[in-house]
């Protein structure tokens, strides 16, 4: 398996147009207690029975003029104020709402793509062809940084996560998965996936990458391979628990 590759800093010179703009990006503000204790009482009230909320509110008042209340908020703030963390909730989020997450990764976390009918490509492999073809031009924008930032009337968005769009994974691991992410120039194949068997498609030969019409023949004959073939469909396995 190849070696980890470190993500650049945002705000890094050699991080190129993606990132021109990450170093003028606001910080995350913390929320005051204020704003935060009503938004949690709108939020839970559907929930639950009046009697219940009753309760929750009377606490939620307690805890808006206890001394814990203030601390934690001061904690908060002092966590969001240290230098080179440009996001307080980042580590928390990521941890409690993904890598921490115990339930299956399918359907529960991972999202998908829905095309619409593409009108001139009607077979199967000329279009995931297509498709492939596309979206290594875009991981070419992105690994170069020259892809534009997206941005708003505004200004700039936040760029960071382009760094795991390609070449990343979450390696199981308990209690919490970790990601890793890899070099693109090192890795040039895609994984396809047929009838419960795995394949690994090399797109470049020669230093060229392949054409449209090479990249739906080398998936023919995949479909063709593993059509004639049954095999373990461990691909099952992403739809337990992390634990299991």
């Amino acid at each position: 398996m190849p070696s980890a590759t470190p993500l650049r800093k945002p705000g890094d010179p050699a991080a190129g147009k993606l990132f021109e703009f990450q170093a003028q990006l606001p910080k995350l503000p913390v929320p005051a207690l204020s704003e935060t204790l009503p938004k949690y009482l709108r939020t839970v009230e559907p929930l639950l029975s009046k009697e219940a909320y009753a309760q929750t509110k009377q606490v939620v008042e307690e805890f808006a003029q206890s001394s814990q209340g203030k601390e934690l908020q001061r904690r908060l703030e002092a966590r969001a104020a240290e230098p080179g963390r440009p996001n307080w909730l980042e580590e928390w989020w990521n941890d409690l709402s993904y890598m921490g997450y115990r339930d299956p990764v399918v359907p529960y976390v991972s999202y998908f793509y829905a095309y619409k009918d593409d009108r001139l490509r009607r077979k199967p492999t000329q279009r995931a062809a297509a498709i492939v073809r596309a979206a290594w031009e875009f991981r070419r924008q992105v690994g170069s940084r020259e892809l534009a930032p997206e941005t708003t009337k505004a200004g700039a968005l936040c760029s960071h996560s382009y760094n795991y769009m390609f070449n990343a994974t979450r390696i199981p691991r308990k209690p919490s998965d970790i990601e890793a992410t890899y070099d693109l120039a090192a890795n040039e194949h895609i994984a396809v996936v047929r009838n419960s068997q795995f394949f690994a498609l090399p797109l470049v030969y020669g230093g060229l990458l392949l054409s449209a019409a090479e990249i739906e023949a080398q998936l023919d004959r995949i479909v063709e391979q593993a059509d004639s073939a049954a095999a373990v469909p461990v691909g099952v396995l992403t739809s337990d628990n992390r634990d299991l």
